[in-house]
């Protein structure tokens, strides 16, 4: 059953892809939307497969929930170029609370020490503090988001190397598959940055990658909520 969402999940996106590839719709909106709705449901239905581990389940679903919303958010800057920095922001406050719904849902399942999160937390900084530095290398500009978005990539990096920790701890399968999708998630982003504040970026090409490594990681992180062992197996 855990198989069924997922599948019309990769339709929802195919379709999606199909039709926003070259120009952004109302119709691609419902798409892409449909297609994020499902893998919240591929969560909720790892739940009822796994109602002993209700706690992970529940903040998984929140913290996808929230991906959602960054998700819309975002698309309505195409819709409302003039809110742009408005839905911009938005889009991030609300991706990165979802990540923090994620890593505490991984610690408490895990069971890992607090000592183990210095090296999320050193992952973090790298991530945030090389994003500053690659910026003109790089020819981005961040301009007035540079502060958010160094909040942001600190959390995302803390989140997949949380993932990549407790997968390396505890060698459990949920935890390895949640990890892979962080790589997907933290993949997407990067993809993404260069499409927002470079130039000559946003491509056909480049929308088609940043959105399948995206719906992967946010497919990949719901799919972990099935796998988790049941308390007392």
């Amino acid at each position: 059953m855990i198989y069924l969402p997922i599948a019309f999940g990769a339709v929802f996106l195919v379709l999606f892809l199909a039709k926003c590839k070259n120009e952004r719709s109302v119709g691609g909106v419902f798409l892409k939307n449909a297609t994020s709705i499902f893998f919240i449901l591929t969560a909720a239905v790892g739940l009822l497969q796994n109602q002993s581990r209700i706690e992970y389940g529940v903040l998984i679903i929140i913290g996808l929930v929230f991906g959602m919303l960054g998700d819309i958010y975002l698309d309505q800057k195409w819709v409302y170029p003039e809110d742009m920095k408005k839905y911009l922001y938005a889009g991030f406050i609300s991706f990165g609370i979802g990540h923090l719904f994620y890593i505490p849902a991984m610690i408490r399942a895990s069971g890992i020490e607090l000592k183990w999160l210095l090296i999320p937390a050193a992952a973090g900084v790298v991530v945030a503090v090389g994003n500053l530095i690659l910026e003109k290398p790089m020819k981005q500009s961040f301009g007035e988001y540079k502060v958010i978005v160094t909040i942001y990539g600190f959390i995302l990096a803390f989140m997949a190397a949380t993932a990549a920790t407790c997968a390396v701890l505890t060698c459990e399968r949920s935890f390895i598959v949640f990890a892979v999708g962080g790589v997907f998630f933290l993949l997407s982003d990067l993809i993404l940055s260069p499409m927002y504040f470079g130039e000559g970026k946003n491509t056909p090409a480049n929308f088609v990658l940043n959105h399948v490594t995206y719906y992967v990681g946010q497919y990949m992180i719901a799919f972990s909520v099935c796998l988790l062992p049941a308390i007392g197996s």
